[in-house]
């Protein structure tokens, strides 16, 4: 069976080990792998999983910039097994000029993580990028939900959502990490709205996910690791483990994320 990853974080070479070990504290969760592209080639590869959505976040509006001139690099260079997303910052100053930017270039959507990069996601800027994001019809993978800060909760991507309903977006974590019930309260049954797996299946039983997972519809779910947080062969050993039937699995693994894809062309 085909399987994509629809969530691995990479950074360059030189740096990657200390933004993989910087998220972990964040988390206080010991990272599993080095945040490397050829760490993710190596160990997605040996679990059987054939294509990745990556990604990286810019922790401040000046950084935005070189992290897509990095990730412009890596969607270059790996085209075939890459679905490369870039990223922005609701405090950049030209959003749509960089947003052109990295559209020509090839990515398909942009990576947000509001918790690292402070701000809330209902802000008045905020809400300005995601309309200049539908507008060109490009999705947001969003880290959304911690139960430590006010930025990325649920309620506030649901006032986003009202107020840009043509927004695509990509919700983390099964819509809410730390506070999946809250998540899918939320945002379950919203047209915009897709979940991934990632960072959930190590806290939530086989059981407790599933559920979660059907209150949002199994056609709107992709499978993701979080890579370099957890070790993909585990994460899928997790995730076969959920009471699942064979054509969901097939669903969630690949079938609903080629279906996305096919909306952006």
């Amino acid at each position: 069976m085909k399987i994509i990853d629809v969530h691995a974080h990479v950074y360059p070479d030189t740096i990657a080990q200390r933004a993989a070990d910087s998220i972990g504290e964040f988390y206080d969760i010991p990272m599993c792998l080095s945040g490397t592209v050829h760490d993710l080639l190596v160990h997605g590869r040996a679990a059987g999983i054939s294509q990745f959505l990556v990604c990286s976040a810019a922790v401040t509006p000046s950084r935005v910039r070189s992290v897509n001139d990095y990730l412009i690099g890596v969607s270059q260079t790996y085209p075939e097994p890459f679905v490369t997303f870039g990223t922005m910052h609701a405090g950049y100053e030209d959003v749509e000029g960089e947003l052109d930017r990295i559209k020509a270039a090839g990515l398909k959507g942009v990576k947000l993580h509001p918790d690292f990069q402070h701000f809330c996601l209902d802000d008045e800027k905020a809400i300005a990028m995601f309309r200049a994001m539908a507008e060109r019809n490009l999705p947001a993978l969003i880290h959304t939900g911690d139960q430590r800060y006010p930025y990325s909760q649920p309620r506030r991507m649901a006032r986003v959502l009202d107020a840009v309903p043509q927004l695509k977006a990509i919700c983390a974590h099964l819509g809410g990490w730390s506070v999946w019930t809250d998540a899918w309260r939320e945002l379950a049954g919203r047209p915009g709205v897709w979940v991934d797996t990632s960072s959930s299946l190590y806290a939530l039983s086989p059981e407790e996910a599933a559920e979660v997972i059907r209150h949002y519809g199994v056609d709107r779910v992709f499978f993701g690791t979080d890579y370099p947080m957890w070790k993909p062969d585990e994460e899928l050993r997790k995730f076969m483990r959920l009471p699942l039937t064979a054509q969901e699995q097939e669903k969630i693994l690949h079938l609903n994320f080629e279906a996305f894809l096919a909306q952006l062309d």
